[in-house]
């Protein structure tokens, strides 16, 4: 009794392929509308980050924003001399330095957030509200199963 090989599909029909040719298209147009505000998405993302936990430690940020805690670091350094964020220590805890948004940092967060939007809505736009609502869905189970954690579904 043989076996039948399944055939090799071409890239075109690979969801990961299909995921990655969509991301860097995101990250490309994402990149292009930040620029026009002078910071980056790894600047964005902790940004976003430090708005919601001034206590959120480098390496927390490090994983919001996809890059290594060297990385990290340069990105700290460069906000904090764009005036978009001040780090100062922890009045209780020595060690811990707490970065907080200044106002021009409070207004790049507000900004940044009006770019990604606008990229959103134009790689969704040619889906329904329920296509996008079950994509969304559908991606966070696919990240989930790839960590190892139960499906809600």
């Amino acid at each position: 009794m043989s076996t039948v090989k399944p055939m090799p599909r071409s890239g075109a029909d690979w969801i990961g392929y299909n995921l990655k040719i969509t991301q860097h298209r995101l990250r490309q147009r994402l990149d292009a509308e930040l620029a026009r505000l002078g910071i980056t998405a790894p600047q964005n993302a902790v940004l976003l980050a430090v708005s919601g936990n001034p206590r959120i430690s480098n390496a927390e940020l490090a994983r919001a924003a996809f890059v290594t805690p060297q990385t990290m670091q340069a990105i700290l350094v460069n906000l904090e001399r764009g005036g978009l964020i001040v780090r100062s220590p922890h009045p209780e805890h020595g060690r811990v330095i707490m970065t907080e948004l200044t106002t021009a940092g409070q207004q790049a967060v507000a900004e940044g957030a009006k770019a990604a939007d606008v990229v959103e809505r134009q790689m969704l736009s040619t889906l329904s509200v329920e296509e996008a609502r079950v994509l969304c869905e559908l991606l966070k189970r696919c990240a989930a199963a790839l960590d190892g954690e139960p499906s809600d579904s």
